[in-house]
């Protein structure tokens, strides 16, 4: 399909789900799914209903985010609480924690629609996503969460019918009509949508070891050291958070190639100064630029 064609499609998908949940982070595929929504609610009995599931995982920054996003659509845009912080898996940041954090979170949104009686929740994962974990070059374990989850509403739409009982259901459209990331940016530009531009995002535990154990002050502070070094011009920055054979804690910084000076221009010099201060003041030894610059996943190399 063209990418016209696709845009059709997703519309339509939208049109034939009347009471749907969008599960939104404020990213770029969620902010599409959500545009696709909100475009289609024309009756009086459609209902689309964007909601974040707020976790510690997730920072200040995507929640204002959320927010603004969330707004500039004009969709419905709710916030729900979860605990997840206390989960062995996400504590002790193992291997399979995006598993287990997508399941909380689909799981939450899940259990929401059908206690408000919402027929579908959305969830979006692109074509591309699904690529990059089928080639093992990104490897996605939420994704595993969503593949079970419908395997089971596959299972169970016999008895459903029979019964007439009727779930919720977990659906992934932009992965089904194979949009891809770059289609995503792109559908969102004709919409002149402003998270079109906006650099990716992850969750807080991305960047930390695996294996080691998180807690909210060592989050909120990583969290807190981003949003200072943002006002540098860095488009993208990671702070990647290390601990050397004697237990002393290393914090290495990604930000794009393009964006390497800023650790060097005059005007950044103050706040570099405070970026490193404040780190070394909430329990880092050393603040390290990474060469290599800002790398997806790169905790996973």
């Amino acid at each position: 399909m063209t990418i016209d064609e696709k845009e059709k499609a997703l519309t339509s998908f939208f049109e034939n789900h009347k009471k749907v949940i969008i599960a939104f982070s404020g990213g770029a595929d969620s902010a599409l799914l959500a545009a696709a929504a909100a475009g289609a609610a024309t009756s009086p009995d459609t209902d689309a209903l964007a909601v974040t599931v707020k976790t510690e995982l997730v920072s200040d920054r995507e929640i204002q985010n959320a927010r603004d996003v969330a707004n500039e659509i004009g969709i419905t845009h709710i916030f729900i609480d979860k605990k997840i912080l206390e989960l062995p898996e996400i504590e002790n940041n193992r291997k399979n924690r995006c598993y287990v954090c997508k399941k909380e979170i689909l799981t939450t949104l899940l259990e929401y629609a059908k206690e408000n009686g919402y027929e579908t929740v959305v969830e979006g994962t692109n074509y591309s996503d699904v690529l990059m974990n089928e080639a093992n070059e990104i490897p996605r374990p939420g994704f595993s969460f969503i593949s079970e989850q419908k395997e089971i509403q596959r299972k169970r739409k016999e008895a459903n019918q029979k019964s007439g009982a009727v779930l919720p259901k977990l659906q992934t459209p932009l992965a089904d009509l194979k949009i891809i990331k770059e289609e995503v940016r792109e559908l969102l530009k004709k919409r002149k949508l402003s998270v079109a531009e906006k650099p990716s995002m992850s969750c807080l535990a991305t960047r930390f070891s695996y294996d080691s154990k998180l807690n909210p002050v060592l989050l909120k502070t990583v969290d807190r050291a981003e949003e200072m070094l943002s006002v540098t011009g860095a488009k993208q920055i990671r702070i990647r958070c290390h601990t050397d054979s004697a237990g002393r804690n290393i914090a290495r910084v990604e930000v794009g190639i393009e964006d390497g000076k800023v650790f060097f221009d005059a005007g950044n010099q103050k706040i570099i100064g405070e970026f490193i201060e404040f780190l070394k003041a909430n329990g880092f030894s050393y603040v390290t630029a990474d060469l290599e610059g800002f790398r997806s996943g790169s905790m996973d190399i």
